[in-house]
């Protein structure tokens, strides 16, 4: 096993943790205090775009110094931030939380049954 000062472990700005979820599943962290955290110096490690059952995008990040992901909620609000599009919920990403680094997407749908193709009909 490779030890932690060793350069060959992970490629260059990159660690080689996994994403660790909190022992609570909703720990979370409402925009303006991430955006607060990130004001005052801090910064994301990783992100994660989740696609939930009704199709709509949920944040979950990673922040340096701080242990398991966080999961974005709303301004004022203990419910999550969600997003229509993942090209919203990307921009989100970018353009508020000044995040440019690699982004995981993740899916909570199942795949469709699948479909049997019609029976040919037979010739008399």
């Amino acid at each position: 096993m490779p030890k932690k000062d060793d350069k060959r472990s992970a490629p260059p700005g990159r660690d080689d943790e996994a994403w660790i979820a909190a022992s609570n599943p909703e720990h979370a962290i409402r925009v303006r205090s991430l955006a607060a955290y990130l004001q005052n110096g801090g910064s994301l490690k990783d992100v994660r775009l989740v696609q939930g059952e009704d199709r709509r995008w949920t944040i979950y990040v990673r922040m340096n110094g701080r242990p398991g992901e966080h999961r974005v909620n709303m301004f004022k609000s203990d419910h999550p931030k969600t997003y229509r599009d993942v090209d919203l919920a990307l921009a989100c990403v970018q353009e508020d939380f000044g995040y440019f680094g690699p982004v995981t997407l993740v899916t909570e749908l199942s795949a469709p049954a699948a479909r049997t193709a019609p029976k040919a009909a037979k010739d008399a």
